[in-house]
């Protein structure tokens, strides 16, 4: 596909339809479905992805923050959004005001909501996040109970739903994922003897809807398997996932490097023989990681070529002596598929010692992003 940008992403929502229906044939029809689109549905453009996700039947939305779901009930998006982070003291009319659904885990929180609720004259739906062993946010499980009666005394609150997030689902050994999944069903079934019923239960997030189908409760939070990657190497394929963002460049220059010449910065790298570099537009500060430097390889003309030298903030240096119909304009792809060869994002994300989640989100705004069915 030709582009007028030095570098640009492809985001491909024919593959992201594709993702959403492998996920939805091993998910029981009963489970409500709640996509991730927090940063930015992962760097692949939150507003483009909730609305191909509703045509394809979604009808609710999980974010991190209360900004980000302000920002698609701007786009247009009226479906339910659930904040799976904390919310600020100071954006609780912006919830009310938006009809946004918070996830809360201190009565200083549960008591503002309700207050702004009345003031406000309408209810608040809440999800109740739980500690089962994470330790970032939530109530603790030893608590959890308690704190949901004491919250369902509250006016103007309705407690919708209740939930935690698994800290070992991708691994191997998943005994510490069942043991966080136990103290779980426990809050919920200390819940049901007192006759408190939620209707939302949910600790599935990618990594256990391939893995763990028990934990799939009320309704799941895939995320990362929505735009093609698997949670790990670990996790099982059950679905056949298909990449949803490509990371492509140009080539801006070529110039002949003599033998016993360095490139870049810090002079990581010196030709043992003259070779011609392929200059590329892109750098650091576009979200191409300068760890990757005399690491990675880039895809030209179906062919890869290694990066030498220190990958600066605007720009990348490819040897391409060996492929000798390169020419200025070429396209480049970085990460993706070019021809009969292809660049997987776990390629990169073991080259940086990192994950494919990082590697995604970190293709910053820089990089426009062309929309391709």
């Amino acid at each position: 596909m030709e582009s007028s940008k030095l570098g640009w992403c492809e985001i491909n929502l024919g593959n992201l339809r594709h993702n959403l229906r492998e996920l939805k044939r091993i998910i029981p029809v009963d489970t409500k479905i709640v996509p991730v689109v927090k940063a930015d549905a992962y760097g692949h453009g939150a507003v483009e992805v909730t609305q191909v996700l509703l045509e394809e039947g979604v009808e609710s939305f999980g974010v991190f923050s209360v900004e980000e779901g302000i920002r698609l009930r701007e786009a247009g998006i009226s479906v339910p959004i659930l904040i799976l982070g904390p919310s600020l003291h100071e954006e609780v009319d912006s919830v009310a005001d938006h009809d946004l659904t918070p996830g809360i885990f201190t009565m200083e929180m549960a008591q503002l909501l309700s207050k702004t609720a009345m003031a406000k004259e309408k209810k608040i739906k809440v999800h109740i996040k739980v500690n089962t062993g994470m330790w970032r946010i939530g109530v603790w499980v030893d608590e959890a109970v308690q704190f949901v009666k004491e919250v369902l005394e509250l006016k103007n609150l309705e407690v919708e739903g209740i939930f935690s997030h698994l800290a070992t689902a991708y691994s191997l050994d998943k005994s510490y994922a069942y043991e966080q999944f136990r103290l779980f069903c426990k809050v919920i079934e200390e819940l049901n003897q007192d006759g408190i019923y939620i209707p939302l239960r949910h600790i599935a997030s990618s990594a256990a809807i391939l893995d763990l189908p028990e934990m799939n409760l009320d309704m799941v939070r895939p995320g990362i398997s929505l735009y093609g990657l698997y949670p790990s190497k670990m996790v099982k394929r059950r679905v056949e996932l298909w990449p949803v963002m490509e990371f492509k460049t140009r080539v801006v220059y070529l110039e002949r490097v003599p033998k016993g010449s360095s490139v870049s910065y810090g002079r990581s790298f010196i030709a043992s023989k003259d070779i011609i570099v392929a200059v590329l537009p892109v750098g650091y500060a576009h979200g191409y990681m300068r760890t990757l430097s005399n690491k990675s390889e880039v895809l030209i003309v179906g062919r890869r070529a290694k990066i030498i030298g220190t990958i600066c903030m605007d720009y990348s240096l490819v040897d391409v002596t060996d492929i000798e119909e390169v020419k200025i304009n070429d396209e480049v792809v970085l990460f993706g598929r070019q021809l009969n060869e292809r660049i997987e994002v776990d390629e990169l994300a073991d080259l940086c010692g990192t994950i494919s989640y990082e590697i995604v989100c970190s293709v910053g705004n820089r990089v426009p992003r062309v929309y391709i069915e």
